[in-house]
């Protein structure tokens, strides 16, 4: 049975994660991307002030679909936001089972960069200069797991990350014909 491949796109606010991951999913025709702000969009109309069960949720609903793609059908996937153990613990012996390989990329940026394009992105600003200032940012946020590729997106373009992602995953760009088909959240 051929090989499979699993990509998890993970990172720090505002380093590129859905960026990147569109971009894969452009240049690797017959791949799934399975977004994570597809499933948490569904809750935007009803104005929730917590939306702390959304992460449970969102995460939980993730695994199950991302588990149904691999046993019914068999192709490879990009997830974002999502965390090698978490799809270890959900998927292992499934992952085994239909022959994938995980690779995991943490995207990571510097302190400077995340308050600039915080207050640059199409998605409303969430305020984190307050919070890099205090130091607060780092101790709070998602940090690499063992077994992450980690690149940083300050010193590395867009186009940068995906050669290197597709380099490390031993893919090739190709044209996705179905490329305009893909949707951004936010």
């Amino acid at each position: 049975m051929k090989k499979r491949k699993l990509v998890i796109v993970r990172g720090l606010v505002t380093s590129g994660k859905t960026t990147t991951s569109h971009e894969l999913a452009k240049v690797l025709p017959g791949w799934i991307f399975i977004d994570i702000w597809k499933i948490k969009e569904m809750f935007e109309p009803l104005g929730l002030k917590d939306r702390t069960p959304l992460k449970t949720i969102s995460k939980k609903t993730i695994a199950l679909i991302t588990k149904e793609v691999v046993r019914q059908m068999n192709i490879n996937i990009i997830l974002q936001e999502s965390s090698q153990s978490l799809i270890k613990k959900s998927l292992g012996k499934d992952l085994e089972k239909y022959n994938y390989d995980v690779y995991s990329f943490f995207l990571d940026l510097d302190d400077k960069d995340v308050i600039k394009r915080d207050e640059q992105r199409e998605k409303p600003t969430m305020g984190l200069k307050k919070s890099v200032e205090s130091g607060e940012f780092r101790t709070k946020r998602v940090k690499p797991e063992k077994g992450d590729f980690v690149i940083n997106t300050s010193h590395n373009s867009i186009k940068d990350v995906v050669k290197i992602i597709l380099n490390k995953i031993g893919e090739k760009p190709k044209k996705n014909p179905n490329s305009y088909k893909l949707r951004r959240s936010w």
